[in-house]
C-alpha cells in the first residue's frame, strides 16, 4: 500500500494488490483507513501550526466515503491496470482545458529550458517534436515529442516537462480535473519510471514565477502517480490521474517525468503523446 500510494509500486505490485482489495473486505478496509491517514498527514500546512489543514488532493486525489458498501473508485489506471468498485454506474462527461499543443502536432512548436514563464508553452529539459523514428509510432496523429536521454554527451537522468494551465473561474466548491498521458521507449533494454505529477495553485499562472517548482509543495492540491516500465517491454503505456481542484485555485501545473535508472540508462530517447488535461462530471445513470 506504501508503494503504491508514493507511485512506486510495479506493475506486479498493484495487480497483486488490485487482486487483495477484489477478494478480501479487510483488506479494503485497511486501505481506506491507512490512504485517509495519508492524505491527512500530507496536507498539514506548515506556515498555520495552529490548524491542521488536509490537503484535499494527495497522490490519488482519494475522496473520503461514508462506508466501504457505498463503493470504491481510484485513481491509477494504466493500459493493463484498471480498478475499482462502483455501487452505481455512473456516466462522465470530459471537458478538455485549454492548453498549448496536448498531441505534439505542431513541428515548429517553440520548446523552452526550465519552468515555464506563463501559461500556454511547453517547457522542461532537452526535447523535439518528431515523427515516426526508432520503431516508435505516435501514439495519435502524426508527431509527438522525444525526451532526450543525454545532453552534449552527458546522461539526463531525469528528463521532464512542464506546461502551466490558467483554470476559468468556478462557483463549484471543488473540481475534478482528469490529467493522462502516453509514454513510450526506444530502447527495450530499459526500465524506466514515469511519472505524471499536478498541482492546483491559488495564483495566477504569469506570478508563479520560474523558481516555483522549488516551492512546490505550498500547492494547494497535489496528486501523482507513475508507472514502471517492465524490460523487454514495447509500445505506448498509457496512464493517468484525478485530482479535485479547490475553486480558489486560479491555475494547474502539469509535469511529465522519466526517471532514468543510473545503472542501466536508456540508450535511445523516450517519448510523449496524447497528453489530455479535462474537466470531469459525473451523473448516475437509472
Amino acid at each position: 500500500m506504501r508503494r503504491y500510494l508514493e507511485g512506486v509500486a510495479s506493475l506486479e505490485e498493484t495487480q497483486e494488490l488490485e487482486a487483495l482489495i477484489v477478494k478480501d473486505a479487510s483488506v479494503r478496509q485497511d486501505f481506506l483507513r491507512y490512504t485517509h491517514l495519508d492524505s491527512a498527514l500530507a496536507g498539514v500546512r506548515r506556515s498555520q501550526p495552529s490548524v491542521v489543514v488536509p490537503r484535499r488532493s494527495v497522490w490519488l486525489s482519494w475522496r473520503p466515503l461514508a462506508a466501504a458498501a457505498a463503493g470504491i473508485v481510484f485513481g491509477m489506471f494504466c493500459t493493463s491496470v484498471v480498478f475499482g468498485f462502483v455501487g452505481q454506474r455512473q456516466a462522465l462527461k470530459k471537458t478538455p482545458l485549454r492548453m498549448m499543443q496536448p498531441g505534439f502536432e505542431d513541428a515548429r512548436m517553440p520548446l523552452v529550458k526550465g519552468f515555464p514563464p506563463g501559461p500556454a508553452l511547453w517547457t522542461g529539459d532537452v526535447a523535439k517534436v518528431v515523427s515516426a523514428e526508432h520503431g516508435i509510432t505516435p501514439k495519435d496523429g502524426h508527431h509527438m515529442l522525444r525526451l532526450e536521454t543525454s545532453e552534449m554527451g552527458a546522461p539526463l537522468l531525469f528528463p521532464r516537462l512542464y506546461q502551466i494551465i490558467a483554470l476559468p473561474p468556478s462557483t463549484a466548491e471543488e473540481r475534478e480535473i482528469e490529467v493522462s498521458a502516453a509514454f513510450a521507449a526506444a530502447d527495450t533494454s530499459s526500465t524506466p519510471h514515469y511519472s505524471i505529477r499536478v498541482y492546483a495553485v491559488d495564483a495566477a499562472p504569469e506570478a508563479l514565477g520560474a523558481d516555483w517548482f522549488a516551492s512546490r509543495d505550498e500547492a494547494i492540491a497535489m496528486a501523482a502517480t507513475g508507472f514502471d516500465k517492465t524490460p523487454g517491454s514495447m509500445g505506448w503505456q498509457s496512464f493517468g490521474l484525478r485530482i479535485q481542484v479547490p475553486r480558489k485555485a486560479r491555475s494547474l501545473v502539469v509535469f511529465f517525468g522519466v526517471k532514468n535508472k543510473a545503472k542501466s540508462p536508456a540508450k535511445l530517447p523516450h517519448y510523449l503523446d496524447a497528453v489530455q488535461v479535462s474537466f470531469i462530471e459525473s451523473s448516475t445513470l437509472p
